[in-house]
């Protein structure tokens, strides 16, 4: 048996010839984990609780890596009048972003203490 044109439900059919529009999906809700009711203890060593020094380090490293990237990419001013301005802080805060990458990376090498 052959068949001259492809079998679809009449829903499909439409949606092909835009008579139907697409249906949206809801994004699902995230569900927190239930943490119970926490203890005094619990409470207070949860406010003091820092997060490590090596850990804000990585992060602001790749922060700055991140940044340097997006500028390698290219940006673009709101208009072309200023265009030399634009440059300017431009040019400006590659540098600066690069002197802190240097400087971080330099601090992460010593093993640092930290205090109360």
């Amino acid at each position: 048996m052959k068949i001259g044109k492809p079998i679809r439900s009449p829903e499909a059919q439409a949606l092909l010839l835009g008579r139907v529009s697409k249906p949206r999906t809801r994004p699902k809700p995230r569900v927190k984990p239930d943490r119970g009711v926490l203890g005094l203890a619990e409470q207070r060593a949860l406010t003091r609780w820092h997060k490590p020094l090596p850990a804000i380090l990585a992060e602001a490293l790749v922060v700055n890596q991140a940044l340097l990237d997006r500028l390698d990419v290219g940006v673009y001013g709101p208009n072309q009048e200023s265009k030399e301005q634009y440059r300017i802080v431009l040019n400006g805060l590659y540098h600066a972003t690069q002197q802190q990458q240097e400087a971080l990376e330099i601090f992460g090498e010593v093993d640092w203490s930290e205090g109360e």
